[in-house]
């Protein structure tokens, strides 16, 4: 029971309270009416969302009502401000017949006695063509990720905006800016098309903060780079370049046959958001930037239907960091609001696929919805769900194409797999048996569909594989080689395929080299690469190459050949070939016996080198015999003529 003093206090606090509201509320009416901001800038007519809701923000809108142009191609409804009337939502239903190009809408009313009106502008946009853009990814494609201020700078003048201070821009600091930028990615998509990649992945093109988060900490200070921190969900980041350049961005990539994938974050913003001080709605966010859960990263507890309720709202509602604030995503204008988000980007820009960030701590309804909507519009459209868990249990919960025991399917396409990821890099600098190679996959029963994965040979969260204890080159090589002809879409992080280092973050971010001026040599071209650079380039392309010509390596079903302590062989099928793969990592050279049955040879039947040997090897007594050098991977082919009919 409360004593009268704890009564008192709470009637205080709660007078107190209502004097700040009413404090803002007075402002706000002494502010001048007018318009700042509409999101979204721009829709379609002929959209499977229709009515669009816009978000205004502003000042004196509270009762403010929205009036279209004339000529009925559009209607306004359900006007809605929040209680200080900084946010407007409206509903703009648009006629399907209307014509692209810029319109005016009237905004009038408003708290402030002397507010008369004002206006904004709102465009149509024209479509896309679906025959060239929103192709969406599929297991023929091979992805590869950029942090683009970490690639390559090809406009130096957007390297330090006004509102940038000085020390935001320093190369030789690890967590500054370091001026890579759009252009800098357009001008290497030769670079990545002779590689043999197919889609470029880049981390978050959202405007972030300029400024510097100073603190205590010896890698002080910290900006955003990385572009996690969004400022603004409809802008690109100004030190990239403008919307123009990205739109110049994927229709050049398009042009080389090259896809490109957003990484889009749904779940947060950066604290230097303006919704942050001033929200659209008092539950925009899970919490307040001086009081909110921390999110104890527990996405398992989600997975269970045992699980105390209390602990899933940790999981749900925490905040990934202090600085940045959690959507609630529960509350349906915020859902409406980021689901409209993400159609505008497609559709703004053409892409073909997504990347979502963090996405196990977003509610399931949310993720269904979302996937839901992208698939009515761009029936091609395909997004992969960072679930970050070496446990495939965790991570077949996520994807789509069944129901949980919440009776949800997310509906996502994709997952990445952190599972196979962890076990390579623990086969190949001598930590795991090489049977764990094979273990690791008799979890794909757990997925509805385990071609769907994306297999990771790394990316801009953890260390590069050269820097991990007990890496080697010939173990980078192999875990590239597991990497890129399992089964699933294979994704490579920038640098890999010069054998990059980089420890933890920030390290594992280092610039690649002869991206800037000024640097000492250019790793984009042959001449500059070290002995060592230019072997695991050959290698990657190679691989690459290999997994082009060979639809068993992208779409064929596995079939494991043989596993042991320090060797795995498995076989890639489909209905016009069969690739066999042997991956050695003993120092020694391994002769791998396969019973002749397994792939259905008579004896005589002989396999057909691809990479990494000369010989054909031949079954003789119902054995196929596999002489695999020392830590190396072999690849042969198999006609299907040469199997039992």
């Amino acid at each position: 029971m409360r004593t009268k003093v704890q009564k008192a206090l709470s009637l205080s606090l709660a007078a107190f309270a209502l004097l700040l509201t009413a404090a803002a509320f007075a402002r706000a009416q002494d502010a001048p009416f007018r318009v700042d901001k509409v999101e979204p800038p721009s829709w379609w007519a002929g959209h499977t969302i229709n009515p669009v809701r816009l978000l205004i923000r502003g000042n004196n809108l509270r009762g403010a009502q929205v009036s279209p142009p004339p000529g009925g191609k559009f209607r306004a409804s359900g006007e809605r401000s929040n209680e200080t009337g900084t946010y407007l939502f409206v509903d703009i239903h648009i006629d399907p017949a209307t014509r692209p190009g810029d319109y005016t809408f009237r905004v009038s009313g408003g708290m402030s006695a002397d507010a008369n009106h004002t206006t904004f502008n709102f465009r149509v946009n024209a479509p896309l063509d679906p025959a060239t853009h929103f192709k969406g990814i599929t297991n023929d494609d091979c992805i590869y990720l950029i942090m683009p201020d970490r690639f390559a700078d090809g406009d130096p003048s957007n390297d330090a905006p006004k509102d940038s201070p000085p020390e935001a821009n320093d190369r030789a600091n690890a967590r500054a800016w370091h001026g890579g930028d759009l252009r800098g990615v357009i001008d290497r998509l030769p670079y990545l098309k002779e590689l043999g990649v197919t889609a470029v992945w880049m981390t978050p093109w959202y405007d972030n903060w300029n400024g510097v988060n100073r603190c205590d900490k010896p890698w002080c200070p910290n900006t955003y780079y990385h572009g996690y921190h969004a400022v603004d969900y409809y802008a690109v980041e100004d030190r990239f370049g403008t919307m123009e350049t990205l739109r110049e961005l994927v229709e050049k990539a398009h042009a080389l046959g090259l896809k490109v994938i957003q990484d889009q974050v749904a779940n947060h913003v950066g604290s230097q958001h303006p919704w942050v001080k001033d929200p659209p709605l008092p539950d925009w966010f899970h919490g307040t930037l001086d009081k909110h859960v921390h999110n104890p990263f527990r996405g398992d507890m989600l997975l269970s239907p045992h699980a105390p309720e209390a602990e899933r709202r940790k999981t749900l509602d925490g905040w990934f960091s202090d600085d940045l604030p959690d959507m609630n995503q529960e509350q349906p204008e915020v859902a409406r609001y980021e689901i409209q988000n993400s159609l505008w980007w497609v559709g703004v820009t053409g892409i073909d696929g997504i990347r979502q960030d963090t996405a196990q701590y977003m509610p399931r309804p949310f993720l269904r919805d979302l996937n839901a909507a992208l698939d009515r519009q761009y029936p091609s459209m395909w997004m992969v769900g960072e679930v970050w868990s070496e446990d495939p249990v965790h991570t077949s919960y996520f994807v789509g194409g069944r129901k949980g025991w919440d009776g949800v399917d997310t509906n996502l396409d994709a997952v990445f797999d952190f599972p196979a990821w962890d076990v390579s890099r623990g086969v190949f600098t001598g930590k795991r048996p090489a049977s764990d190679l094979r273990n690791v996959l008799r979890s794909d029963s757990l997925y509805p569909d385990a071609s769907r994965l994306v297999t990771m040979a790394n990316n801009h969260d953890t260390p590069r594989f050269m820097s991990l204890p007990g890496a080697t080159l010939e173990g980078a090589m192999l875990h590239l080689a597991y990497t890129l002809t399992i089964r699933g879409t294979p994704q490579v992080y920038a640098g890999e395929e010069i054998a990059l280092e980089g420890g933890d973050d920030p390290d594992n971010r280092r610039d690649f080299p002869g991206g800037f001026p000024n640097d000492a040599r250019d790793a984009f071209t042959r001449g500059a690469r070290t002995p060592t650079e230019q072997r695991m380039y050959e290698w990657t392309r190679d691989l690459l190459r290999l997994r082009r010509e060979h639809t068993a390596l992208r779409r064929g079903a596995m079939l494991d050949l043989h596993f042991d302590e320090d060797a795995y062989a498995y076989a890639r099928r489909d209905a016009s070939e069969t690739v066999v793969v042997a991956l050695n990592r003993s120092a020694a050279p391994k002769e791998l016996s396969v019973p002749a049955a397994y792939l259905g040879l008579r004896d005589g039947a002989r396999l057909s080198p691809l990479l990494g040997v000369k010989d054909s090897p031949a079954v003789t007594a119902g054995v196929l015999k596999l002489n695999v050098p020392a830590k190396s991977a072999v690849f042969y082919k198999l006609n299907q003529a040469e199997a039992r009919p």
